[in-house]
């Protein structure tokens, strides 16, 4: 992921579960859920767009390309087992636990992820 920076990365995965939940996505359901207003997420689209991460018709649906999907399915699975550790494990209240996934999902390497992983399937 490297040079993606926390902005991109949430779009992505409001993106990623918007198409998920409700089979696209637009620019209003993507402000409403990152609690952005329409013109920051237009500005947003139109650079992710340029990186090869999106297709996006003005006026219609935001689609992930397949670059896109893999870097956002990575942010996500590094959200869930966040979650799921200060959740599950540590038994961080629910709202807490959301809010401290998202934004520690963003700075967590690869190697301390796949650590935290094996740490938490020996206590399953």
């Amino acid at each position: 992921m490297g040079s993606l920076t926390k902005s991109f990365e949430d779009y992505l995965e409001a993106i990623y579960l918007l198409e998920q939940e409700k089979g696209s996505a637009r620019v209003k359901d993507v402000a409403k859920r990152l609690g952005v207003k329409l013109p920051s997420v237009t500005e947003a689209v139109r650079k992710m767009s340029k990186a090869g991460l999106i297709d996006f018709e003005r006026y219609g649906l935001i689609r992930l390309t397949g670059q896109g999907r893999a870097l956002a399915k990575e942010v996500y699975k590094k959200h869930e087992i966040l979650f799921e550790f200060l959740h599950v494990m540590l038994g961080v209240d629910k709202a807490t636990a959301l809010r401290d996934a998202c934004e520690m999902e963003h700075g967590l390497s690869n190697a301390t992820l796949n650590k935290l992983r094996q740490f938490m399937e020996k206590r399953r």
